[in-house]
């Protein structure tokens, strides 16, 4: 009889556990928005594994985004999918920051900003995003947004949710600003600056230039557009965008201390970084082959995703081909135009590359790249030398942060000769001081508590657990540059 009890009392202790771990999980099974709006594939990496993980953990995820991963076995995993906006952007692309001689911060700027704004009108009237607009029975408990340009944290007012935004770049200015975190510009120039420390007089006048710039621009005329934009879409009543930025419960950024300089960070700005960085897989037999085979030491070139090598102009690509053609090492090349001719025999072109499987293939001495961050943190973790050919954005800022870091070296694409590249790549490949130095700061990235995605959702589920962690927030924050009233 006791057996018999025995086994009906461990029957019910196993249902009562099981019961409580199925409620606990739907107790803690949030409904989250992300909304990644950036139509390139290198900001999109970052996102990517966040919004697959919460999804995994048994969280709700409606996710806008121009790079859906559609896996159907993702069954809480809802995508709208953005791709469409890459159009507005190929021309871009195509012609690259390389037919810009003489572009500036301002000009960039002034330029990204009225890109994003052809793409906010694009994706706040697209048919998927108005139906989920409109729909007054749908509610989320999180916004996860873009940390970037602010159009889309018009979603917060929509649904009335906490807000965490998550950026694949350093912060701007009005970033910082926004969380109330200390910003220095004589300090921490901008990321859109072509240094990373300032040293002179005439640099740190520069700095905080641009550093007033970038503020009115976005506080003022910005802030405008967009606060003019909503009503076209959305008929709810919405606060001026200047007053949402100032409600983030947390930020994550994708930063390290190999990779930027060390700051203040208030409470609610969280640094990750390596969140897209994955395990090697065997390359292609062809490639492989071709690597194996280099004795001597091969390189790797790539000018990132946003910047193609058929689009260079022909002057310049002869130049490069040439360097490449009298070196004593094999080069393997993303070129998107197979249909290249008069190739040296020590080279090999593919239009698309695993990047990160071939950085780790132990003849690889060096990556030539135009110091996007995401390649900038692959050679991190894979500990290859960089040598830099910065062409737009942060690139040049990434460019004198490695340089400066004994990382890699930097070549001026406007002022490059055949001299002066196969000089450089020859001084990379000659001179061990490099891989020292990137392996010093590969320890230094990779020595984490915990992997990045793992903190990243840690976090994330942490403002879920707190409603929106109100002790987070820095209550400097509300004295913005633009507000006359602090």
């Amino acid at each position: 009889m006791s057996t018999m009890v025995d086994v009906i009392q461990s029957e019910m202790i196993v249902k009562t556990v099981l019961f409580c771990v199925i409620l606990a999980k739907l107790v803690n099974c949030a409904k989250i928005l992300g909304v990644f709006m950036t139509p390139s594939y290198s900001h999109q990496i970052i996102y990517q594994p966040i919004w697959k993980e919460l999804s995994l953990r048994g969280h709700h995820v409606t996710v806008l985004t121009p790079n859906p991963l559609k896996d159907e076995k993702l069954t809480n995993l809802t995508e709208v999918d953005l791709s469409f906006t890459y159009s507005l952007v190929r021309q871009e692309q195509n012609k690259s920051a390389v037919l810009y001689k003489d572009r500036t911060t301002q000009s960039e700027h002034a330029r990204l900003a009225k890109l994003y704004e052809k793409v906010t009108h694009s994706i706040l009237g697209h048919s998927g995003v108005q139906e989920l607009i409109k729909d007054e029975d749908k509610t989320f408990d999180l916004l996860l947004v873009e940390y970037l340009y602010p159009s889309m944290y018009v979603f917060k007012d929509i649904f009335n949710c906490s807000m965490i935004g998550i950026t694949s770049l350093p912060l701007l200015s009005v970033g910082h600003e926004a969380l109330g975190n200390p910003d220095n510009p004589v300090v921490h120039p901008s990321f859109t600056l072509p240094f990373s420390v300032t040293t002179t007089f005439n640099e740190r006048i520069m700095s905080v230039l641009t550093n007033l710039w970038i503020r009115f621009s976005t506080n003022y005329r910005l802030a405008t557009i967009l606060d003019k934009i909503y009503p076209q879409y959305i008929k709810k009543k919405i606060r001026p965008i200047n007053d949402i930025s100032q409600e983030f419960s947390l930020v994550i950024q994708n930063s390290n201390l190999a990779i930027s300089n060390s700051r203040p960070l208030v409470p609610n700005l969280i640094e990750i970084s390596g969140i897209h960085i994955t395990k090697p897989k065997p390359l292609p037999e062809d490639l492989k082959i071709f690597l194996d085979d280099s004795t001597e030491g091969a390189i790797y070139f790539s000018l990132g995703t946003n910047s193609n090598s058929s689009s260079l102009p022909p002057q310049k690509l002869t130049t490069i081909i040439e360097a490449l053609a009298d070196i004593p090492y094999r080069v393997l090349w993303k070129f998107e135009d197979q249909n290249i001719i008069q190739l040296p025999s020590n080279i090999k072109t593919r239009s698309w590359l695993p990047q990160q499987d071939v950085l780790s293939h132990s003849n690889i001495k060096l990556f030539i790249s135009q110091g996007g961050l995401q390649s900038i943190d692959e050679a991190i973790f894979k500990k290859k030398p960089l040598l830099l050919i910065p062409l737009l954005a942060d690139q040049k800022y990434n460019a004198h942060h490695m340089k400066r870091k004994g990382g890699g070296l930097s070549l001026d694409f406007d002022t490059l000769t055949k001299e002066t590249l196969k000089e450089a790549i020859m001084e990379m490949m000659t001179n061990p001081v490099y891989q020292k130095n990137i392996n010093k700061l590969s320890a230094i990235a990779s020595d984490q508590p915990m992997p990045a995605l793992e903190k990243a959702v840690w976090w994330i589920e942490y403002v879920l657990r707190h409603n929106g962690a109100e002790h987070l927030k820095y209550e400097g924050r509300i004295c913005l540059f633009i507000n006359t009233s602090c």
